[in-house]
């Protein structure tokens, strides 16, 4: 479905992620791990097209979308859930959801995909009406991943969703994306912690300092010493 290849990318003059090459197959989660200013960010930003790499190309289901730009990727099913959360937070739970639907004109369908994310995240459906600024962190994030699911993308890039949350409220958050990935959405995620992201992970890559240290199957990659070493504290 996704094929990134030996992209280099720079803020300004200074690199941020050199020669970097991954695949996401269809229908899978694969997690892309590594330690803060690893790049991973930078990363995602370029495959939904708000960053443009120097060299390299971004390939999604067999299509050269290097130079496309975001908005458009969002139509073709590339959908960015970034760090953060970056909700409207002036504007209600209700609003918010709608506006991720907001090239959408099939307002029936619209109402069924409100619904489901209401069956995801059931605490949305007694905030409607709350202004969004005033939830909690984690009702926050899956406001933010039930805004991004109303674009109905085919492809999900997640950043950080684990950030800041509680270890309780962190666990409804995965199952919740797990659940999501069983309905065929392809997930690409990103993470510093390893060790969730492992445990949903069909694949993964880890990062370092802007470069692709080590790929492979989720316990493949715990069981190597150097990553043992560097997130266990082995």
């Amino acid at each position: 479905m996704l094929k990134v290849e030996g992209i280099d990318v720079h803020y300004g003059i200074i690199p941020a992620v050199r020669q970097l090459s991954l695949r996401v197959e269809e229908g899978q989660v694969v997690a892309l791990v590594g330690a803060n200013g690893a790049g991973k960010t930078t990363t995602l930003k370029t495959i939904a097209g708000v960053l443009q790499p120097k060299k390299g190309r971004v390939i999604y289901n067999g299509e050269d979308v290097t130079e496309l730009a975001s908005d458009k990727r969002v139509r073709m099913g590339i959908t960015l859930i970034p760090e953060g959360r970056q909700i409207f937070s002036g504007l209600s739970v209700k609003e918010n959801l709608l506006l991720g639907a907001y090239y959408r004109k099939d307002r029936d369908e619209i109402k069924k995909d409100v619904n489901w994310i209401h069956g995801l995240f059931s605490v949305l459906i007694e905030r409607q009406s709350q202004i969004a600024g005033t939830l909690s962190g984690g009702e926050q994030q899956m406001l933010a991943l039930g805004r991004g699911l109303m674009s109905r993308p085919k492809l999900l890039l997640l950043d950080e969703p684990s950030l800041g949350l509680a270890p309780m409220i962190t666990k409804d958050v995965y199952q919740a994306i797990q659940k999501i990935n069983e309905t065929g959405i392809t997930i690409l995620l990103v993470e510093q912690n390893i060790n969730i992201a492992m445990k949903v992970a069909d694949y993964a890559y880890v990062m370092e300092t802007g470069s692709l240290k080590l790929q492979g199957k989720p316990e493949d990659v715990m069981r190597s010493e150097e990553i043992r070493k560097a997130y266990l504290g082995d």
